[in-house]
């Protein structure tokens, strides 16, 4: 059993823990907006002045807005010729990024921050295919 002093100052311990903790700072900027109406008249956010446009997929403080297929669907078709999206990938991915689940992404394949030179490729296109691939 332990002494009642001992019991005290553990309660005067806990009691006195000092000041509550200062709220939390908001979070850090990764990049300054830019006016809505400048962001609307973009034809392409992939090359903005030369590097992406981060507001029109991004918080300013990094996160997407949305869904990131979905944010490539508000500007790029899919249809027949394209790989599909919010499949499962099977075996490893050799390194390229998958959502959630194993899923394929526009952004498994193309690196929307490197558009050039035209198509964002991660890898050129017959490496690329093999990643997920085998023997084709």
């Amino acid at each position: 059993m332990r002494p009642l002093a001992a019991l005290c100052g553990l309660a005067i311990a806990c009691a006195h823990r000092g000041p509550p903790a200062a709220p939390a700072a908001p979070p850090a900027r990764i990049f300054e907006p830019r006016p809505a109406a400048e962001v609307a008249a973009v034809k392409n956010p992939h090359a903005f002045q030369g590097k992406p446009l981060c507001q029109r997929c991004h918080e300013p403080s990094g996160p997407l807005v949305a869904d990131p297929v979905a944010l490539c669907r508000q500007c790029h078709r899919f249809g027949h010729g394209n790989h599909p999206v919010d499949v499962v990938q099977k075996g490893d991915a050799k390194g390229l990024p998958l959502l959630a689940g194993g899923r394929v992404a526009c952004h498994t394949c193309h690196d929307p921050h490197r558009v050039a030179p035209r198509s964002g490729l991660r890898k050129p296109f017959d490496d690329l295919c093999r990643s997920c691939h085998r023997g084709h």
